[in-house]
């Protein structure tokens, strides 16, 4: 089961106080257990983290994970926040939320990947949530990394682009507000927020060598993030059915849908175990695999189903399949 540090409810939790909820009422509802409001290293389901921000939205309106970010107070989650404000620049503090992301939350992997073209991306993966719950929480944790950084550098700082997988919202003033400039991208295929590289070099004016290592070795004996191995199989699985419908299935074109580059996406399936050629095949085998459930289709247009040029390279493809023991079985006249 995944679980959250009650640090996280006690910070939200006190905001939602600072906002007018009445604390006791809103533990109550949310079912967060009082006794885990003291003491340390309290782990509670990640359920109850997403029940907050349901039981927030409704009384205090639909931007209240950023609300409560941009007042995020840096400390509030204890040996996290000591870890990412004691590097010397921002990209060596943002280099430690996915290695010791299980200090707060077995639920979540961050992920700070150089992409192409001067620009690194943090990735935010959620392994169980859905729903509003879930769109909040993986809102507050990227503009909570933000509102973190910003107070720990002198030079104004703005991403180049967030993306996030939540529906467009109806007014964009509170994303504004905490995202300034960046290009905004909602119903994508991740959470992430991407930066200028040249700006991961800023350094932090908390810096502390002697504090940092202190920290590492109890930084060392936290548990590895959770891994996410179906994530990316399965979202390069539905690019490639977009790729195919606008008639440019390659690796390239499907990195564009995902907004990765295709070397990062060749990363990501290697970490997954498996490779692009591999999920390539595997995503027009499903592809087949429903159209012919749902009726005959002739080899010429099973190659066009699943972007091949012609029928010989559905043939091709078919022999493959079958090597890997694939049941599905191409037309080939």
């Amino acid at each position: 089961m995944a679980t959250d540090q009650s640090l996280l409810h006690r910070f939200v939790i006190s905001q939602f106080g600072a906002a007018g909820l009445d604390r006791a009422q809103l533990i109550r509802e949310t079912g967060v257990p009082d006794w885990s409001m003291t003491g340390h290293d309290v782990h509670l389901p990640s359920s109850t983290f997403s029940r907050l921000w349901e039981v927030g939205e409704h009384r205090l309106g639909p931007d209240v994970a950023l609300q409560v970010a941009r007042r995020y107070e840096l400390s509030s989650l204890g040996l996290y926040d000591y870890l990412f404000a004691s590097a010397p620049t921002l990209g060596a503090g943002l280099a430690t939320c996915g290695p010791y992301i299980t200090a707060v939350t077995t639920n979540h992997r961050f992920d700070l990947v150089a992409e192409a073209e001067g620009e690194s991306t943090l990735y935010l993966e959620m392994l169980d949530g859905e729903g509003r719950g879930r769109d909040h929480t993986q809102l507050w944790g990227l503009s909570a990394v933000l509102s973190r950084a910003r107070r720990v550098v002198d030079d104004p700082l703005d991403p180049v682009r967030v993306s996030l997988r939540q529906s467009a919202p109806a007014h964009m003033n509170g994303f504004r507000a905490v995202f300034g400039s960046a290009t905004l991208e909602f119903d994508a295929p991740t959470d992430s927020m991407t930066f200028r590289s040249a700006d991961l070099a800023l350094p932090l004016t908390t810096a502390d060598p002697v504090l940092a290592a202190v920290l590492q070795p109890l930084a060392a004996a936290l548990d590895p993030p959770p891994t996410l191995a179906s994530a990316w199989p399965d979202r390069v699985a539905d690019a490639v059915d977009e790729a195919i419908e606008a008639g440019d299935v390659s690796l390239d074109s499907v990195a564009r849908i995902l907004n990765i580059s295709p070397r990062t996406l060749q990363r990501r399936l290697a970490e997954s175990g498996t490779t692009w050629r591999a999920e390539l095949d595997r995503a027009r085998s499903t592809r087949l695999s429903r159209a012919v459930s749902a009726g005959s289709v002739g080899g010429a247009g099973q190659a066009e189903l699943l972007g091949y040029s012609d029928a010989s390279s559905l043939r091709r493809a078919a022999r493959r399949w079958s090597a890997g023991s694939r049941p599905v079985r191409a037309v080939t006249s």
